[in-house]
């Protein structure tokens, strides 16, 4: 198969090395009750850069990358993946451009949290006041907003390779708080009704 690879940034020839199938459990979140599926896993070698991609199916659904992980999730919103995604694809072979849109992607998040300050630099601030984010992440977003504009200027330093990896762990981090940590308590809070609804009419 051909298909992009996240290490070395390509779309290349893909060779499956192993398939692995299983037998999973799973449990509804309305009724709690126990459902099995069949499961599958391919690891794939790129032929460009030769790392090894991971793979997973269930119910013979198209398989979906796991492993290097590149997309945001399903909690977070499409005004925001959808810059991210447009950005990972970018950061290994273009450091300056890939700064620029993960502040885009930024400057995504504050307008999805309400933000109506004019500029990046007093939405983060507006956010952090609010308790959108809390005041750790509030410098680290600085730090995006500070690269971002590096990559954006011809008159400045090149953004370098190690700078893209720490802003984009720093942006990931900031996912995590503002969205994904939120959509794992709700989850989890229906399965708890669920089960406790289950025990009550055993």
């Amino acid at each position: 198969m051909i298909s992009f690879c996240p290490h070395c940034c390509n779309r290349a020839p893909q060779t499956i090395v192993h398939e692995q199938e299983y037998d999973g459990v799973s449990w509804g979140i309305d009724d709690g009750e126990e459902d099995r599926y069949d499961g599958q896993y391919f690891v794939s070698r790129c032929e460009t850069c030769k790392q090894i991609l991971l793979y997973h199916s269930i119910f013979d659904a198209e398989p979906e990358l796991i492993f290097p992980v590149i997309s945001l999730g399903k909690s977070v919103p499409e005004s925001v993946s959808d810059i991210y995604d447009e950005a990972i694809r970018i950061k290994n072979i273009a450091p300056n451009a890939f700064a620029v849109q993960i502040r885009r992607a930024l400057e995504a998040v504050c307008i999805d949290r309400g933000s109506t300050k004019p500029n990046l630099a007093e939405q983060l601030k507006e956010l952090a006041d609010k308790g959108e984010i809390p005041k750790t992440l509030s410098e680290a977003s600085g730090i995006l907003r500070i690269v971002g504009n590096v990559g954006a200027h011809a008159n400045k330093k090149d953004v370098h390779p190690l700078q893209a990896l720490a802003i984009d762990e720093f942006f990931k981090a900031i996912i995590e708080y503002v969205y994904v940590s939120p959509s794992k308590i709700e989850k989890f809070n229906k399965r708890k009704d669920a089960y406790n609804k289950s025990e009550a009419q055993a």
